[in-house]
């Protein structure tokens, strides 16, 4: 079960690798509140990964999430 997002926790607190990756992802992509907010989560999310896999080299798999995009 994850925790819940917090727009403040104690500088002291250490987070896993895991937990650090998820909260910038959750910041990055936004929260759904709304149906059309899901469609435009799904979105950041795909264009969040074609650019990691961008600069991990991995530009034909880019190319793929980059495609799904549009659709």
């Amino acid at each position: 079960m994850s925790k819940p997002r917090e727009a403040y926790r104690q500088p002291n607190e250490l987070m896993t690798e895991a937990e650090t990756w998820g909260c910038a992802v959750a910041q990055l992509i936004g929260p759904v509140v709304t149906e059309s907010d899901r469609e435009q989560r799904r979105s950041n999310a795909l264009a969040l990964a074609a650019a990691a896999l961008r600069a991990a080299g991995a530009d034909d798999l880019a190319a793929q999430a980059q495609q799904r995009i549009a659709v």
